[in-house]
């Protein structure tokens, strides 16, 4: 079979197979449009929940970055409190001391007068 007759003999079949194959072709690349829009749209999608996760993350930093001032200020005023109550029970301590000193003199003090006289020391009744 020649060329020529073969053109024409599938000629017919060629017009008949031309729209389907047309058809199929436009499928094909409306299917990677479509493919290539719901990848573009899955991306978009992923973006804006990571930058809603970035967001959130900001804030939460930003959050406990605050608190942590706050622990570090109310530490710090803890620490003072807590040198000035050791440094106020230190003056009592010594006052107390220094009390104890005196008393014990004044105690030394009388005995040695009773003493001196003759009074013996009495046991206390």
């Amino acid at each position: 079979m020649d060329i020529p007759t073969a053109i024409a003999k599938s000629w017919p079949y060629v017009m008949v197979a031309a729209p389907g194959i047309y058809a199929v072709v436009k499928d094909l690349l409306g299917r990677r449009a479509i493919a290539r829009k719901a990848e573009a749209d899955l991306m978009q999608m992923a973006q804006d929940a990571a930058s809603g996760v970035i967001h959130t993350l900001r804030e939460e930093a930003d959050r406990l970055a605050h608190r942590l001032e706050q622990v570090e200020a109310e530490l710090g005023d803890l620490r003072r409190e807590h040198s000035r109550m050791i440094l106020d029970k230190d003056a009592r301590i010594a006052l107390l001391e220094g009390e104890k000193r005196q008393l014990e003199a004044r105690v030394a003090a009388y005995r040695r007068i009773l003493a001196a006289h003759g009074l013996a020391e009495e046991s206390a009744a």
